[in-house]
């Protein structure tokens, strides 16, 4: 074969090969507790690596197709109701409450307080003394976690 076939059939193959894709994920915490992720690491912040098992990453249906029909599969988002929740990274009960926001699609903002001492100072001011305190509104307050409990002041608002 010619030089210039063998250089053509290496460059179809290896373009084949291009299925494979290699990211990886970082996530900080800035100075006002809140939580980032990103493709490239901060450089001025303390950064961990996100490992992430593809296999388990699931995207509705509706997501998927770029259209939302209503599906009482596809959990809803409720924007217009603010959840604030003080944690830390070891707390069951934290966990609980974060795979229970994501599974309904609730957005919420998470303040890690063992990571920044200013929320940790927010946290006792606000009375907290267990994890997670969580706040619903402006006015519902959350010790710890339970599904029922939280739904009473999430519908209430």
């Amino acid at each position: 074969m010619s030089k210039s076939i063998i250089i053509t059939l290496i460059i179809v193959i290896s373009t084949f090969n291009l299925g494979t894709v290699h990211a990886e994920i970082y996530k900080w915490i800035d100075d006002a507790g809140n939580i980032h992720f990103s493709d490239k690491p901060a450089t001025d912040k303390n950064t961990e690596r996100v490992k992430i098992n593809p296999s388990s990453i699931s995207v509705p249906a509706a997501t998927q197709s770029g259209s939302n029909n209503g599906s009482a599969n596809t959990p809803k988002a409720k924007t217009n109701k603010k959840v604030v929740m003080y944690s830390t990274s070891w707390c069951p009960y934290c966990k609980k409450a974060r795979n229970y926001f994501r599974k309904k699609g609730i957005s919420f903002t998470e303040y890690d307080v063992e990571k920044l001492p200013s929320r940790m100072r927010e946290f006792k001011k606000l009375g907290g003394t267990g994890y997670p305190l969580i706040l619903v509104g402006n006015k519902q307050k959350m010790h710890g976690f339970s599904v029922d409990g939280f739904e009473k002041r999430y519908n209430k608002l």
